[in-house]
């Protein structure tokens, strides 16, 4: 079976790379189970002495298997309707996965206002006009997860990132036959992984600050072809977009970048949420 390998720097600090350690070893565990249950994703290989990660030489190592295909990216093949319906098809088997607690390393949305609040952003050097209005969109993030009733939603292992770009497609014609890249998967309402993945694929090209409203529907629209989703559920998917854009932030920002350029498309998806929500209820069945 052909492999993947990766390698990342690994801590020195004993903590932290007992920290890094869990968070490997929740993720490979997952994949495991995921891969058991017959979803096409990457399963973890055991080609260190049992294990299929470890650390060495100050590196962390991981192997994973090999997806064959290409990256749909851009394509306009398969279309987007694939990528929706194979996100439902995902969630509908992470059901099945049986995970105890939070991914260590994660950063669930509802934790995002807080880093975004804290003097953290100016301690990472954000520009005053932009602290105040990333300060405004987290304030109204967490007012917003608080109406929608975000925390007693049903969570499942969600992808985190279920772009085109880490879905796989193969065969003539190209059919959407594989997801790659399960560095973002944690524990979420699997509402977040639709607003997730169309905070990019949602948009007309990668350089876009906007989504395409014509892209978001067809996406939607093969997603509520395998799993049924509620007017409710589809009206909030645009704040977990939004809430998308701010997590990308509040991560650099946790670590110490001052790292913005999502800034523009956040609050785009701010004074354009309405709009989206209505387009997604209207394609309800």
């Amino acid at each position: 079976m052909s492999g993947v390998l990766r390698q990342g720097s690994a801590p020195r600090d004993t903590s932290a790379l007992a920290r890094l350690a869990e968070d490997v070893a929740w993720l490979h565990a997952f994949l495991a189970w995921l891969a058991e249950l017959g979803f096409p994703s990457p399963r973890p290989l055991p080609a260190f002495h049992g294990q299929s990660w470890t650390t060495s030489g100050g590196m962390i190592w991981e192997v994973v298997s090999f997806l064959p295909g290409r990256v749909v990216g851009w394509a306009a093949v398969p279309p987007m309707e694939e990528i929706g319906a194979l996100l439902a098809r995902y969630h509908a088997t992470a059901r099945h996965v049986d995970v105890t607690g939070q991914r260590p390393g994660a950063l669930p949305l509802a934790d995002v206002p807080q880093i975004l609040l804290s003097r953290q952003l100016r301690a990472a050097g954000v520009r005053p006009e932009q602290e105040v209005a990333i300060r405004e969109l987290a304030e109204g993030l967490a007012r917003d997860l608080d109406d929608t009733g975000h925390l007693y939603r049903a969570h499942l292992v969600i992808h985190g990132d279920f772009t085109s770009h880490n879905v796989i497609a193969d065969g003539l014609p190209p059919r959407a036959t594989g997801v790659i890249d399960f560095a973002s998967a944690h524990a979420e309402t699997p509402l977040a992984d639709i607003g997730y993945g169309l905070w990019r694929s949602g948009r007309p090209r990668q350089d876009a600050d906007h989504l395409d409203l014509p892209r978001v529907r067809r996406f939607f629209r093969g997603y509520i072809s395998t799993v049924p989703v509620t007017a409710d559920e589809a009206s909030v998917i645009p704040l977990y977009v939004r809430g998308r854009g701010l997590q990308m932030i509040a991560k650099r920002i946790r670590a110490g970048r001052a790292e913005t350029g999502m800034l523009a498309q956040v609050q785009w998806l701010a004074a354009n949420g309405d709009a989206i929500s209505d387009a997604l209820v209207a394609d309800l069945p």
